[in-house]
């Protein structure tokens, strides 16, 4: 538990409808804004199923009854082409991302009336104490959009960029990047 009376726990079954609904409700496309941070698509149930069947794990703050919010993880086996499309700020980073303990958050996102209020720098405070001595990335989309939000949050968590990854195209957006943002909790530095 937390001062704000949550608790952080592996999803369930029953939660799924919950997730898709915090998911799209933060997705830029239902957004009158994108100044409090946003998804780029939207999911649904099946395919939160979907990830779930390929190993990616859900982790809820909930409040009694209520979820607040949710964080997707994974630990993505990623190949030496993958590591190629990245422009790397510092090479030594390759060997992090491919480390066992290289958790990839896919996705962190809280009920909208939430947002500001501690949910998300709880979830990442309980995702370090679950995940010991584990390295975390994640991406952060900084062009043709900027979502300056979530990287100011996330170097205020203490993460870094490492590096950049770019498309011609992805989704609706020309020009895509993305910076590859990271932290190493195997120095218990949260």
């Amino acid at each position: 538990m937390s001062a704000l009376n949550l608790t952080f726990r592996e999803a369930n079954d029953r939660d799924i409808p919950e997730i898709v609904n915090i998911h799209n409700s933060n997705v830029r496309m239902n957004l009158t804004s994108l100044d409090r941070g946003f998804l780029i698509a939207e999911v649904n149930e099946q395919s939160v199923r979907d990830n779930l069947s390929r190993g990616t794990q859900y982790w809820v703050a909930a409040r009694a009854n209520d979820i607040l919010g949710f964080v997707a993880i994974s630990q993505p086996k990623i190949s030496t082409e993958m590591l190629k499309q990245i422009d790397w700020n510092e090479e030594s980073y390759q060997d992090k991302v491919r480390d066992p303990r290289h958790i990839f958050i896919q996705v962190l996102a809280t009920q909208p009336e939430w947002s500001g209020r501690g949910v998300a720098q709880f979830m990442y405070r309980s995702l370090y104490d679950t995940f010991p001595n584990s390295f975390f990335s994640l991406f952060v989309v900084i062009n043709p959009i900027v979502n300056q939000r979530s990287m100011n949050f996330h170097l205020k968590q203490g993460f870094k960029q490492i590096g950049t990854i770019r498309w011609e195209e992805f989704l609706d957006l020309k020009n895509y990047e993305d910076a590859l943002m990271f932290k190493d909790n195997s120095k218990n530095d949260s």
